[in-house]
């Protein structure tokens, strides 16, 4: 997804500085959602992501397993939400569509799944909307997720999704992007309230991590200033979940979140610093 914060100043990895007004990207950096590409296996990245990438990665070498395991967690969402019937997805922030993506995991199980991506990120827009080329019941809209009712009012949205029906409505790392000025559980209320009982909330966040605090201190010493994140601990997540039932195995680290034997192994799966939950709309 495109970062709505823009570039932190040197040393800070929690500024709460607001971001650009909504319907800006700052495209004079590398886009976050190709970056995850390149980290992810993907070929929808170019030289300047992959460059910045490995830049990161120096300075914080764990990242892309993080990266990894989020997406992992992502595929299993997606299929436990399945097996309950949901048959409509809304991923907000949800970068480049491709691998586990939300509409490959839900038509393996039921092609008459729907699928709506929504990022503001100028620079995936045509790689998804050549990855959604011939795909039925799946579309991208670019528009700013921090406006819900022009997302909600999207044609691509309202032609897809049903708002009688349940909706699965996605924030797979999006909401580390934005800063408390900028009323991140309002936001999440809003979506919420847009859909009917029934309907899911799916979350994950990267939380605080001291070795990626020293990773993005050592990297803006070393190559500039990053992206501006706002790292939030389990405890802080609970607050967006207000209104619906947190589903077990509750907020917990993704590798722990309803583990399959085919996922990528990692020692003291526990300690993992990013954090994941699902929510019931009741």
């Amino acid at each position: 997804m495109a970062l709505p914060g823009g570039p932190a100043q040197p040393g800070s990895t929690r500024s709460d500085a607001a971001g650009p007004d909504a319907g800006e990207v700052d495209v004079a950096h590398p886009s976050i959602a190709r970056i995850r590409d390149s980290w992810l296996g993907g070929t929808h990245h170019d030289d300047a992501d992959r460059g910045f990438a490995d830049q990161i990665v120096v300075c914080a070498p764990h990242l892309p397993y993080l990266v990894r395991a989020q997406n992992a967690f992502v595929r299993r969402l997606v299929r436990y939400l399945t097996d309950r019937g949901v048959r409509q997805f809304l991923d907000l922030g949800s970068g480049v569509p491709d691998i586990n993506a939300a509409h490959r995991v839900a038509h393996e199980v039921d092609p008459e799944a729907k699928i709506v991506y929504v990022d503001l990120d100028p620079t995936i827009a045509q790689d998804s909307a050549d990855l959604l080329a011939g795909t039925g019941n799946a579309a991208f809209v670019r528009a700013d997720v921090r406006r819900p009712d022009e997302v909600l009012g999207a044609p691509e949205v309202t032609d897809l999704i049903d708002f009688g029906e349940p909706v699965a409505v996605l924030m797979i790392e999006f909401l580390l992007h934005l800063q408390d000025s900028e009323n991140p559980a309002g936001l999440v209320a809003a979506y919420m309230d847009a859909v009917p009982s029934g309907s899911y909330l799916g979350i994950s966040h990267f939380s605080q991590d001291d070795q990626l605090h020293e990773g993005l201190t050592l990297f803006s010493r070393m190559f500039g200033a990053p992206p501006a994140v706002k790292l939030r601990d389990p405890g802080e997540l609970v607050r967006f979940f207000d209104g619906v039932e947190i589903v077990e195995p509750g907020i917990v680290p993704v590798p722990l979140w309803h583990p399959e034997p085919g996922d990528e192994q990692v020692r003291n799966p526990e300690l993992v610093r990013v954090h994941a939950g699902l929510g019931r709309k009741v």
